[in-house]
């Protein structure tokens, strides 16, 4: 499984790229906390996760992520990783698959969000794809 897609930004659109990743988390219902200039993200029961496993509901499954800088140049990349494995393994297959769909999810509505807001770069700025 993916667990860190990145994310091209221009550097002076670093904060407000964080700023926009941060509410689109919020609006999928995560929990943001900032630790100095990172972003980590939970949504969901750790202990009921661990000691039920696929019986949770997909709502209440425990996830974290964390959202991170690297200024280079005149770029800036915000990556996203997947935080909390051992959860998937709680949930056997069915918890995995879930796992998989939720970072999906999250993948894409950051990618929505940073676009929405304009402050991703295009192919052209990068040479590559604007979410790597």
């Amino acid at each position: 499984m993916d667990t860190r897609t990145e994310f091209a930004v221009h550097t002076g659109d670093r904060c407000t790229a964080m700023e926009v990743a941060g509410a689109a988390l919020r609006t999928a219902g995560h929990h943001v906390e900032s630790t100095g200039g990172t972003l980590t993200a939970t949504t969901g029961n750790r202990l009921l996760t661990i000691l039920l496993g696929a019986l949770v509901h997909p709502s209440r499954e425990f996830r974290r992520y964390e959202l991170s800088t690297t200024v280079t140049g005149a770029s800036t990349t915000i990556t996203l990783r997947h935080r909390g494995h051992g959860t998937a393994v709680s949930g056997g297959s069915i918890g995995a698959s879930r796992r998989r769909a939720a970072w999906h999810e999250v993948n894409a509505a950051i990618e929505r969000a940073l676009r929405a807001a304009g402050v991703l770069q295009t192919r052209a700025d990068t040479g590559s794809h604007s979410a790597l």
